[in-house]
């Protein structure tokens, strides 16, 4: 099968792709032909300069300008005698990033900041002389399909993990649900799991965080046994395969947003109307039958990545707030359980390596129609649903900015996070002993202060 889908994906890229440039083989041009690369306008100035546009996904000119932010390229018969001057415009969102870039596709390079200026609100300049003619630029690191099925291959014989098909795509690819537990235990007394990611196809961070945390539950330790013998994990490590294939930032080929497509049944709303999406309806069975299959879940995570300033750290979306604040009982419980899952991780990843939370979520998010939002109308406060946010830039790391090891790092501390979350042995005030500062500040207001303020999707 897995064969098959890269045969496949190599046809749909010739079909959609092409090359930017005279066509003469020792002039400079510019290519999208391989998985995941996008671009818009090219221009080739002179041998030493280019201009890059961004395209809206698809090139849907009725999308939203901020949703115009992922690019790969591949230059070839660049100048390795001289700087090579390359303005990127029209990108939909403000803040100052590094790009990175690659001579084979597999070994990845920031871009250093004196060689990258941004000249206006929408545009920035990469100034670099080049080692080879060659090379392969995007907006950060990339993920592909395909490295996600290689990576599944390279796992898949681990006794502690099962791959199954949960489903397809639109455009006929496997959904793939990977469960990792000890098969040996009984499950009936384990605490199982929900992760999803790459709803967002560019947003590739998380698919990192849970080679991370794949790579640690898998790794046969002591500790790592202990988990496994407690909890189930079942991950779709990547929902929009359509989208990350064609190279979309945000949609499917379709121009939908996965994200605010959970449409509950007025009359059940447990189940999901007829409009919802194919990738959709695919996690949403999915999760059905787990369980009607039991334990139930206790925790399900929604993995994003935010277009923020440079210095933003990961952070969540937390629902509701204390009952000192007005909130019931049922949506405190809610709020405390996830203060003490983001107090989790802050005890092993760094209360300085993620950004504080306001004293209160807001409760608009329970009649939308974002994942979180259904599990709240089905089950409240009885599954621990939220949304971390990765983050491109120094995210906590400077003067550096994060690299995929660093994302990896979060994705084992996301495991320990979770064993200590449900530990009832260990206290609240225990989980914070050793912070740095306070996980909850009231000087913060939500949603306009807290990252990032995008009305389309803030899950306030």
């Amino acid at each position: 099968m897995m064969k098959y889908c890269n045969w496949f994906i190599l046809f749909v890229l010739l079909t959609i792709s092409g090359c930017h440039g005279s066509g003469n083989g020792s002039a400079v041009h510019v290519a999208t032909d391989f998985e995941s690369g996008s671009i818009g306008e090219v221009l080739i100035l002179s041998d030493g300069e280019l201009e890059l546009s961004l395209a809206n996904d698809n090139h849907n000119p009725d999308l939203p300008k901020r949703w115009r932010n992922w690019w790969y390229v591949r230059i070839e018969n660049l100048s390795v005698e001289q700087p090579v001057i390359i303005r990127l415009k029209n990108r939909g969102w403000p803040y100052y990033y590094l790009p990175v870039y690659s001579y084979d596709q597999e070994t990845w390079h920031r871009f250093s900041e004196n060689e990258v200026s941004q000249d206006a609100e929408d545009e920035i300049t990469m100034a670099k002389q080049f080692d080879f003619s060659t090379v392969w630029i995007a907006r950060f690191y990339p993920y592909t399909f395909s490295n996600l099925e290689a990576y599944i291959q390279s796992v898949e014989d681990i006794p502690y993990l099962e791959v199954k098909i949960a489903g397809m795509t639109q455009n006929g690819y496997p959904i793939r649900l990977l469960t990792l537990t000890d098969f040996d235990i009984p499950h009936a007394d384990k605490k199982r799991i929900w992760m999803h990611a790459r709803t967002h196809p560019a947003e590739t961070g998380p698919s990192f965080l849970i080679e991370g945390l794949m790579n640690f539950l898998l790794s046969d330790t002591n500790e790592a046994r202990d988990i496994l013998s407690k909890f189930i994990f079942n991950i779709v490590a990547m929902q929009n395969i359509d989208g990350v294939i064609v190279g979309n930032y945000r949609t499917t080929p379709e121009s939908e947003n996965l994200e605010v497509m959970w449409f509950s049944d007025p009359e059940n709303p447990l189940l999901l109307t007829n409009d919802a999406p194919m990738e959709v309806e695919v996690l949403h069975q999915t999760i059905l039958d787990l369980l009607d299959e039991g334990p139930p879940i206790a925790i399900a995570l929604n993995l994003h990545a935010s277009n923020s300033e440079p210095d933003c750290r990961p952070f969540f979306f937390p629902h509701f707030g204390p009952e000192s604040l007005g909130y019931k009982e049922r949506e405190a419980s809610l709020w405390h359980k996830q203060i003490r899952f983001i107090s989790s991780l802050a005890s092993h990843y760094g209360a300085e390596m993620l950004e504080p939370v306001p004293e209160q979520g807001g409760s608009s998010f329970a009649t939308k129609s974002y994942p979180e939002s259904w599990w709240w109308k089905n089950f409240q406060d009885h599954v621990m649903a939220i949304t971390l946010e990765t983050t491109y830039g120094r995210a906590g790391y400077e003067p550096r900015w994060i690299e995929p090891s660093d994302l990896r790092k979060l994705g084992h501390d996301v495991a320990l996070a979770i064993r200590d979350y449900s530990d009832p042995s260990i206290s609240a005030a225990e989980l914070a002993v050793g912070l740095e500062r306070e996980i909850v500040r009231s000087d913060l207001d939500f949603p306009e202060l807290y990252p990032p303020d995008d009305s389309h999707e803030l899950k306030e």
